[in-house]
């Protein structure tokens, strides 16, 4: 994610934090229908073509910050807030397009470029099941209101001579979840989509959002014990001068019971994956890929099935501290604190989870509650991890946390190792693995350029993240996962086998 804040974003994180301060003050009820004329003054912010549609978006945005179905016909907040409130998660799809907001972008996908030869054969024209082309003046046309957009007259045409132009959102997506209807308004076909946040990144419009978790958390913190884990790229989300222990401080001001690094579920995960690896290459299988990042395996679970039984067999980081302490306090709740937004896919599949909040999510809250980290004092409490946890959260960090447990373990055991950041470079790879190219390797796949520290919902750049992300490693008691004691214990009074999903 850039550094710079699009006023997409603002208007995103501004809903985010409106919502959030008025569930922290208690009046949520009685003034969230006045919410969208104070975001959308009466002259308006020049998105649209009135005020009055700039505020129906905001209505829609609104019904998604608490975690509901942004296109529900039911436009009375306060009937909605009461919904919400008594959510045990939020509804899904946790990606979804705004209808109201999406402008059907007037793009006509196919045009016949000066190539055109006026050929006899006329391919283009034979081929449209529409009869939408038709000859202008020595050359094919295409007739817009009857093109469906089918594609089928530019895979006729033997001179390429007709371009495909792609909306935005369709050209950020490489799984191909969205398309156009015949009405051109964006849908997400959810059997495809792996919840990346390409497509919220990259639409112009605003149309595309995730919804959130915002009020469902602050109503377990106001009323429930609470257990706040930070994802290892939390560090320098919040400006250089902010320390890790300030945010932590930040999450005890609001109401979290306890902070812990997910770094510890990270230690877990790295020394079980590394015994899983040494013992199945080159024996048992050909190559093992990661399951840390969710996106990731949802890419394998939705279009490459058939290498899921090469997918580690590992819960993710963030599901290993919940069980960790679900088992040391039974009554508690855990909530992570992340970049991502497919996370709230995987969260809802584990019952130790009981919430999700992205880095903009929990800056929307602290700008809410009027909290500056940098008037805190520092969170004393430590937890006991290693580099190797620490570093997961960027790209390379599970393939060096795993190859140096697994050189601590079998020193001589020759294991090829290859990592993929960002979607388009998960699917050559997952493509390349299927044809057989990755013999006794361990693959790791990251959904986002630069893993886990360019998510989606991050505040800081990748590159400035990366270096805190290092920096914070560097200061870990130990490299190496295996040689965490502490996690070697938690590990043997837990049982293995709670770590593993199949």
């Amino acid at each position: 994610m850039s550094q710079e804040v699009s006023g997409i974003t603002k208007l995103r994180r501004k809903v985010f934090s409106k919502v959030a301060e008025l569930a922290l003050e208690g009046t949520i009820r009685e003034k969230i229908n006045n919410l969208p004329k104070e975001i959308i003054p009466e002259e308006g912010l020049g998105y649209r073509c009135c005020v009055h549609k700039e505020r129906a978006i905001v209505n829609d945005r609104i019904k998604s910050a608490l975690g509901l179905q942004p296109n529900n016909q039911e436009d009375n907040l306060e009937e909605l807030v009461g919904e919400a409130w008594n959510l045990d998660e939020i509804e899904k799809p946790v990606v979804d397009v705004l209808d109201i907001a999406c402008d059907r972008c007037p793009l006509d996908k196919y045009r016949v470029s000066d190539a055109c030869r006026n050929c006899v054969d006329h391919n283009c024209i034979n081929a449209c099941p529409q009869d939408a082309i038709v000859t202008v003046q020595n050359k094919a046309y295409i007739d817009q209101e009857k093109c469906i957009e089918c594609g089928l007259c530019k895979q006729a045409c033997p001179y390429n001579a007709i371009l495909e132009l792609s909306r935005p959102c369709e050209t950020a997506c490489e799984v191909e979840a969205i398309k156009a209807d015949n009405d051109r308004q964006a849908e997400i076909d959810q059997d495809k989509c792996v919840a990346c946040g390409s497509c919220i990144e990259s639409c112009p419009f605003g149309a595309i959002t995730y919804k959130s978790q915002i009020i469902q958390v602050i109503k377990r913190i106001k009323e429930e014990k609470t257990i706040a884990v930070l994802a290892p790229s939390f560090v320098g989300q919040f400006g250089p001068q902010v320390t890790s222990g300030q945010i932590k401080k930040g999450l005890i001001e609001l109401g979290f019971d306890e902070v812990r690094e997910v770094a510890v579920g990270a230690d877990i995960v790295a020394s079980e994956e590394t015994k899983e690896l040494v013992s199945k290459i080159p024996e048992e299988q050909d190559y093992l890929t990661t399951s840390c990042c969710p996106s990731f395996l949802s890419l394998i679970k939705n279009h490459f099935p058939q290498l899921e039984e090469n997918s580690s067999s590992l819960v993710s980081p963030m599901v290993a501290i919940a069980k960790v302490l679900k088992e040391q306090q039974p009554d508690s709740n855990v909530v992570f604190i992340g970049p991502c937004i497919a996370k709230k896919d995987e969260g809802a599949a584990y019952e130790e989870v009981a919430g999700v909040l992205t880095f903009e999510e929990l800056g929307s809250i602290f700008v809410g509650a009027g909290i500056n980290l940098l008037d805190l004092e520092e969170y004393n409490r430590q937890d006991s991890v290693s580099d190797a946890g620490r570093t997961f959260g960027r790209s390379g960090g599970l393939v060096k946390a795993v190859m140096g447990s697994a050189a601590k373990l079998d020193s001589e055991q020759e294991i090829n190792k290859t990592q993929a950041e960002g979607l388009k470079e998960c699917v050559q790879t997952l493509n390349l693995a299927q044809a057989g190219q990755y013999k006794g390797c361990f693959i790791e796949g990251m959904g986002c350029e630069g893993g886990c520290a360019g998510g989606p919902a991050t505040l800081m750049n990748v590159e400035k993240t990366t270096q805190a992300i290092n920096q914070f490693g560097a200061e870990a008691e130990v490299n190496e996962a295996v040689e965490n004691k502490e996690v070697q214990k938690l590990i043997k009074e837990i049982g293995h086998e709670q770590f593993h999903r199949l």
